[in-house]
């Protein structure tokens, strides 16, 4: 007997997440605002994944972490998780199966087809489509009873390549702690310790690229226009990489590489991995993102331009979602540059620009991304827009 419209609209929720790993990233931090939000809202939140340094935020957002090998791309072992997907949903009486990647989406693409709990995803369009296998594979993102995109492209994106009704497509834009990223909470003594740590100069005007190096984030980009500044007669910038080196990965080593043969060690400083973003981006003139996929609404733009710090975005980010630039507002109005995808000569200009600007009016395109951000991106509207998804789609599995 389905359950009436107004008990499903009371009764607490258990959405039950599953990502690969709780290593930093973009999709891990959305999947904590997730958590944060459905406990704000007296439901439950569970996340599935391998574990890692994430795990305590996830915990401390009301999460509760259940363990699986949910990373793996492994045939058997991902049917083995669509097996004890099925048994957790049925014991947890679960609601929803919320997957934020590929390989957890087919686990709870098919426990969901055993258990009768509706599955959806999280599409962010950061994967390619090389091959007709590759498609396939990426397609279960879109195989769910609903598709959850961070932006308006992003939606057209999951319509034009697969086919996806646009109906099935809901827009929720990440949100952004406001207070956890604000100027004013700055502590000076950490600030000048990680000054200190990453041997940043008061002279320097500091560079900042967060994130991961790895290839789809395209690094070198920046390796690339910091040599062109110095070939124009910049001399008192330094490029910071602020991200973990992936372990099985070459392309960090190969970055490391093509800084040393082009002479930058004085320009650059491959720092790895901080947990006190609040005082990388108060360090930061200019927070950089290079990554030439069109993929989700890059968290660290965001939180840039909640700190204050104007921003060079590629315009194959969904920058005119994620920052307010030049040809979509006045110069007046923007918070930030756009370039052209994957070249590093508009790069060391877009940058050149900026640098050149003047403190000043640095901080004047600063105050206008932080208001942006504040009118925007809120965790208020954030978790408004999530949790009318989620009843939708429990009420519509209900009938």
């Amino acid at each position: 007997m389905p359950i009436p419209a107004n008990q499903l609209n009371e009764r607490p929720l258990t959405v039950v997440q599953v990502i690969p790993d709780l290593q930093p990233s973009g999709a891990v931090n959305n999947a904590i605002e997730i958590a944060e939000a459905l406990t704000r809202g007296r439901h439950r939140a569970v996340i599935v994944s391998e574990g890692g340094r994430m795990q305590d935020a996830a915990e401390r957002a009301g999460a509760t972490v259940i363990k699986l090998p949910v990373a793996t791309k492994n045939p058997a072992q991902m049917i083995a998780n669509a097996r004890k997907l099925s048994e957790l949903s049925s014991h947890l009486s679960a609601d929803l199966l919320h997957a934020q990647s590929r390989a957890p989406a087919w686990s709870c693409l098919l426990a969901s087809r055993t258990s009768k709990v509706p599955f959806i995803a999280t599409y962010d369009g950061s994967f390619s489509e090389r091959n007709p296998l590759k498609r396939l594979y990426n397609s279960v993102m879109v195989r769910g009873c609903r598709v959850i995109a961070p932006g308006e492209r992003l939606a057209r994106m999951a319509e034009e390549r697969y086919g996806t009704a646009r109906e099935k497509i809901s827009v929720v834009p990440h949100a952004i702690d406001f207070e956890s990223f604000n100027p004013a909470n700055v502590d000076p003594v950490k600030r000048a310790l990680l000054a200190s740590q990453w041997g940043i100069e008061p002279r320097d005007r500091v560079i900042l690229l967060p994130g991961r190096l790895s290839r789809p984030k395209a690094p070198h980009l920046l390796v690339e226009a910091a040599a062109r500044l110095r070939e124009a007669g910049l001399k008192d910038f330094l490029c910071v990489f602020a991200g973990e080196h992936p372990a099985r990965s070459g392309y960090a080593g190969e970055v490391w590489d093509q800084a040393h043969q082009l002479g930058l060690s004085n320009r650059v400083r491959f720092v790895g991995y901080t947990d006190d973003m609040l005082s990388a981006y108060s360090l930061a003139d200019i927070v950089v993102c290079t990554t030439m996929s069109q993929g989700g609404h890059r968290r660290a733009v965001l939180e840039a331009q909640a700190m204050g710090v104007p921003v060079a975005v590629s315009d194959s980010e969904n920058g005119d979602e994620i920052v307010r630039a030049a040809p979509f507002v006045s110069d007046a109005r923007a918070t930030g540059v756009l370039y052209p995808s994957g070249d590093s000569s508009e790069l060391a200009q877009t940058l050149f620009k900026l640098l050149a600007m003047g403190a000043p009016a640095r901080r004047a395109m600063g105050v206008r991304g932080r208001e942006w951000i504040a009118s925007h991106f809120s965790k208020e509207t954030f978790a408004e827009r999530l949790l009318a998804v989620y009843r939708d789609v429990v009420a519509k599995s209900a009938r």
